[in-house]
């Protein structure tokens, strides 16, 4: 058996390029501060001050813990805003382990026929460098970028489907994961959950999010794999949640793969490190290319029994979540401080418009997602449609070719533990070693 060595990856991290038009929060802020400050004021909002320097610096520190041996950078990137920024493209043909790569704002048909925002994609790259104008470097070029913009458009509108990206990446051999899928979203949970079936790594632990959704999307990670692996529900669960049936159909008749489960530390100021994957690399100091290369060339099965991704960290809590936005306020006072600060009275307002718009958005948010986690659990019960599932009869390979039947499930059971994202629930520790 060949020798493994553990690095640490951050997958899913933003830079202050995700400012400006690349935030989906910078047209409410900034209208808020040129209702306060006037039409013509130069004070502007930022959601991230991190410079990618400081990123490059955390991979080259080998006295930080965890050491953190790759980070894919992951700006927002929608219609409006879909530049990979200079800084980026020179340091990632400086540093093999940094990619370029991106967080794509999406849209999907809903059961109703029309297209609602969807989850974000994390679009990492290939495991081959491309080329940029500072030299080669691991992720996505411009081009690849500009040509999902292009392609990958739902019917009559100018963003970008979830589906179509997810094919486009499969065609083009790009790694990629769905970002936290039951927040920020507003599909209706049956698209929800038949979107999350059609990708391979799915983020479980965000470390920007609250963890309600995570028991939910383990669960549903656990259901795919048991379907693939053709273990079945009873007939009296498919009774009671006629949606698990209908998933299990789409799952098989369309050959959907097993999930894998993702995490990501969608840090904006700071705690960078807050959720990592573990990577079992063959190499030492392995490029993100090895990463990618990991994630595309294995089946999901084969990762989830030698364990080549495991999530290390924890999911944001309620604090957290108001920590990291009184940050990013306090930043941009300090930062529009020549603006603003000739007039406490203006700072203040600021502060506390700021501070509700950016909760206000939060809280719809988090309302949404308690909408489809307390739906999730009438609709469908994980917990009594796992428990009812039971494993396919074994067969030999050669009686399964001689009933010759195209349904049959593999030969191969695997054990349940190996088919639960959260087998481990009971033994693991969120907090990083």
């Amino acid at each position: 058996m060949s020798v493994r060595f553990p690095i640490f990856a951050i997958t899913h991290i933003h830079t202050d390029a995700s400012n400006g038009q690349a935030s989906e929060m910078d047209a409410m802020i900034s209208g808020a501060l040129k209702a306060i400050l006037g039409e013509d004021t130069r004070a502007s909002w930022s959601e991230c001050f991190t410079k990618v320097d400081r990123l490059v610096d955390l991979i080259q520190n080998r006295r930080h813990r965890p050491a953190i041996g790759i980070i894919t950078v992951t700006d927002h990137m929608n219609v409006r805003s879909h530049q990979i920024p200079d800084a980026l493209l020179r340091a990632a043909a400086q540093e093999p382990r940094l990619a370029a790569s991106a967080e794509i704002n999406t849209v999907e048909k809903d059961i109703d026929g029309v297209y609602r925002r969807a989850p974000e994609v994390l679009v990492y790259g290939g495991s081959d460098p491309v080329e940029g104008p500072y030299g080669p470097h691991y992720g996505l070029s411009q081009q690849i970028i500009d040509d999902i913009f292009a392609n990958c458009r739902a019917p009559g509108l100018k963003q970008v489907r979830t589906s179509l990206v997810l094919g486009h990446c499969a065609a083009l051999g790009l790694a990629c994961a769905l970002a936290h899928p039951f927040d920020g979203h507003f599909l209706s949970l049956e698209a929800t959950l038949d979107l999350i079936s059609q990708a391979r790594y799915i983020e479980t632990v965000n470390g920007g999010f609250p963890a309600v959704s995570t028991r939910i999307l383990e669960d549903l990670i656990s259901f795919q794999n048991r379907v693939v692996s053709g273990w079945r529900m009873s007939a009296q669960t498919v009774a009671r949640y006629p949606l698990a049936k209908v998933l299990e159909e789409r799952i098989v008749a369309q050959g959907r793969s097993m999930l894998h489960p993702w995490g990501g530390s969608d840090a904006h100021s700071h705690n960078f490190s807050r959720v990592v994957n573990r990577f079992l690399a063959f190499a030492p100091s392995p490029t993100a290319g090895d990463l990618f290369e990991a994630m595309l060339k294995k089946e999901v099965i084969d990762h989830l029994i030698d364990g080549t991704f495991s999530v290390q960290g924890r999911p944001g809590t309620s604090l957290s979540v108001v920590d990291d936005v009184v940050r990013i306020v306090l930043r941009n006072i300090w930062a529009n401080r020549p603006h603003i600060l000739d007039s406490p009275g203006h700072a203040w307002s600021i502060v506390t418009r700021a501070h509700k718009v950016v909760r206000g958005e939060l809280g719809r948010r988090a309302t949404r997602q308690d909408g489809l986690v307390q739906e999730a659990a009438v609709k469908i019960d994980f917990n009594q449609v796992l428990s009812s599932m039971r494993p396919p009869h074994r067969l030999d390979i050669h009686q399964a070719r001689q009933l010759d039947q195209t349904d049959l499930p593999s030969p191969l059971v695997l054990p349940s533990y190996l088919l639960d994202a959260h087998h481990e629930a009971k033994h693991r520790s969120y907090e990083i070693n």
